[in-house]
């Protein structure tokens, strides 16, 4: 009986030793996995908008894509396109009417390899999403302060 015990508190012990090893890799920074590749043109099929002003948009006021140009492991580089019908109201800059844009955006995949954020530059807009699959994402786009805007967006890679 009592070598049994021994047995299993030394499987027990080396179980624990290995699980705090796995939690410093992740604890240092170090990611073991692959990146999912997201270089491509990613369609939004599914979209709902509202604006500071309280106009809300879906899919059928206008087209939206995100096509990545560029990745380098989890960094990307790319644009968000969108389009809205003429007339539909001010944009987030209170100033203007616009109904379609081009916004530069880079991004980041996160640890998980599920997870991603894009920024629009030199806008201030942020997406933060994550991969349903590997040729489908969701995204929700918000900007803050007085013209504030926030959307959810489902992308599919066709």
């Amino acid at each position: 009986m009592c070598q049994w015990r021994l047995s299993f508190l030394s499987a027990l012990s080396a179980l624990v030793l290995a699980c705090s090893g796995f939690t410093a890799l992740a604890a240092d920074g170090s990611f073991s996995g692959r990146y999912p590749d997201l270089v491509g043109q990613w369609v939004v099929i599914k979209k709902d908008a509202v604006f500071w002003h309280r106009d809300i948009h879906s899919q059928e006021n206008g087209p939206s894509h995100l096509k990545i140009e560029e990745q380098t492991g989890p960094v990307l580089e790319g644009v968000f396109l969108w389009q809205i019908t003429p007339g539909s109201g001010r944009d987030h800059d209170g100033r203007s009417e616009v109904s379609s844009s081009k916004e530069p955006v880079i991004g980041m995949i996160g640890w998980d390899g599920n997870t991603l954020t894009l920024v629009e530059h030199p806008d201030t807009g942020t997406m933060q999403g994550r991969m349903i699959n590997s040729d489908t994402m969701e995204l929700i786009h918000y900007e803050a302060g007085p013209y504030a805007t926030i959307s959810r967006y489902l992308l599919i890679r066709p």
